[in-house]
């Protein structure tokens, strides 16, 4: 093989290589991050929690909100591109890409795909409360507090 050759097919292939991390780091932001199976999650006594206010849990990635009729959980983890989300007076809303939510976890804005996950939330045999995020419930469905 002579040098004119060698140095065109190893163009060849750098450019090529180029083309592909390319396609693949712009495709990239159409697919959510999604994280494994999750365990269930204990977080203690429902009076840790403020009424009529969502409290985030750092560890888990999700808010809580508890009224004076129960307990609700939603995930904080943006339905884009997995970035956590900051609660606000209307809602949630994403600092990376600017998606809005309202309370429901509905889409109102942005580049979010679809609406936040609420997870199913027990109480566990030792009354604490439980969340299950390999269950998914709807946005209105909480944990009584009777």
């Amino acid at each position: 093989m002579i040098r004119r050759q060698f140095l065109h097919k190893t163009a060849l292939i750098l450019a090529a290589s180029t083309g592909v991390v390319a396609a693949l780091s712009y495709f990239r932001q159409f697919f959510p991050r999604i994280a494994g199976k999750k365990r269930r999650i204990t977080l203690g006594d429902s009076a840790r929690f403020p009424v009529d206010t969502f409290t985030y849990i750092d560890e888990h990635k999700l808010f809580v909100y508890r009224d004076h009729e129960g307990i609700r959980a939603v995930t904080a983890i943006c339905t884009h591109l997995g970035c956590t989300l900051e609660s606000t007076t209307d809602g949630f809303e994403c600092p990376c890409h600017g998606s809005c939510y309202n309370s429901q976890g509905e889409v109102l804005s942005g580049p979010a795909p679809r609406d936040l996950s609420w997870f199913s939330v027990n109480k566990s045999s030792d009354g604490k409360v439980l969340i299950d995020p390999g269950k998914t419930v709807a946005a209105d469905e909480k944990f009584t507090n009777t």
